[in-house]
């Protein structure tokens, strides 16, 4: 497989790599807009990667601060501007809607006696993004014990949750069938979905899942949440107390779920495997990890047996954002055979290895499977 650079890159798939960060420096938006400028950009492309990417928020906050909708000399500015910063604005509503009802959920747990954090959402968007509109969650991630998952479902269940998928008339949800039921219990480490409709124009239904373990049963490793919860630090999220997982354990949890859903046929299909926002999750805590931080993680994936999980993630991750992961890290990780970097499939049962080099793939939503088809049943 031949060797790619970010300079080889499309114009727009450039583009919007520079925008993925928190803040511009100066040289930073004079390069935006030189790419902008580019005459060989494609604006549809751009916008397409970047709604696919889930940068449009981002993106959006980018064109207001930086006023990049105006000109600069000769510079034209980012056309149909209200595109970017409605994506923002819009995006705040819709998670502040989020956090609302979230919040009742973290209370109704907290209420039912129980232990649980949160993972992924809004502890980055309101931790590491310093700013809950600029990354769109989708769902709510609750890491809880498997023993409490009874006592949870009664309390889901007593706000109006289901375990089950929104019908296509999206006024209910239809609860899952006994097939789908036990092939998640026997092979997944995440219960199925619970979900209340919404009934917005910008949320279809509330989602709730319950994780037991970060790490995948066929993967032969665990760590369940039992284990995580006991070293959990309290926090305030979506204006209510909650807990999350400590630094160490944080970390771990984005890598492999960054590994799962990059080489899950399920997320292939859905074109979520490879987003741009879950690199950049991660780049940006791992930029606020600091070296004793760093050393107790390593000590932690050597534990667990998961440095091809770690590696795979922040190796990735290092592409995209090169000063983001320490070099040691990267170098006290790295197994000894990489060929799996290019796998996936392995999850369902069946490996195949890509024909494109990540960079490619990742900026090009055709990528195909070789006819492979995911077996985890969603009815």
């Amino acid at each position: 497989m031949s060797e790619m650079t970010l300079s080889d890159l499309p114009p727009h798939a450039r583009l919007l790599l520079a925008l993925a960060k928190l803040r511009l420096t100066a040289d930073e938006v004079t390069e935006v807009r030189e790419l902008a400028s580019d005459g060989n950009l494609s604006w549809p492309a751009f916008l397409d990667a970047a709604a696919w990417h889930k940068m449009l928020p981002l993106v959006g906050r980018h064109v207001h601060r930086y006023r990049l909708d105006r000109k600069l000399g000769e510079q034209g500015g980012f056309p149909y501007p209200w595109v970017f910063t409605t994506a923002y604005l819009g995006n705040r509503v819709r998670n502040q809607a989020l956090a609302d009802e979230f919040a009742q959920v973290f209370d109704a747990l907290t209420a039912a006696g129980l232990r649980f954090a949160v993972r992924k959402g809004f502890s980055l968007g309101e931790g590491e993004y310093h700013d809950p509109a600029l990354r769109r969650i989708a769902d709510l991630d609750v890491l809880l014990s498997r023993d409490d998952a009874p006592r949870a479902h009664e309390a889901l269940v007593n706000l109006g949750y289901v375990q089950g998928r929104l019908a296509a008339d999206g006024d209910r949800i239809e609860p899952y069938n006994r097939q789908t039921q036990a092939f998640w219990r026997m092979n997944l480490s995440n219960q199925l979905p619970y979900r209340k409709t919404a009934s917005r124009p910008d949320i279809s239904d509330f989602n709730v899942d319950i994780c037991h373990d970060i790490f995948q049963q066929k993967w032969n490793i665990s760590a369940d949440a039992a284990t995580l919860l006991a070293r959990a630090v309290p926090v305030t999220l979506c204006g209510t107390d909650s807990w999350q997982p400590a630094d160490d354990d944080r970390m771990l949890d984005l890598c492999a779920h960054l590994y799962k859903e990059a080489t899950s046929l399920h997320f292939i299909e859905d074109k979520q495997d490879l987003q741009l926002s879950k690199f950049l999750d991660l780049a940006l805590v791992a930029e606020q990890t600091a070296p004793e931080a760093w050393e107790t993680f390593c000590k932690r994936v050597g534990e667990y047996g998961a440095e091809s999980v770690a590696y795979y993630s922040l190796h990735f991750t290092a592409q995209l954002f090169p000063t983001a992961i320490p070099a040691q890290v990267l170098e006290a990780l790295r197994p000894a055979d990489l060929s799996y970097l290019e796998e996936y499939g392995s999850l369902d049962g069946q490996t195949a290895c890509w024909e494109q080099p990540f960079l490619a793939r990742l900026f090009d939503p055709a990528r195909h499977t070789s006819g492979a088809k995911s077996n985890v049943p969603l009815a």
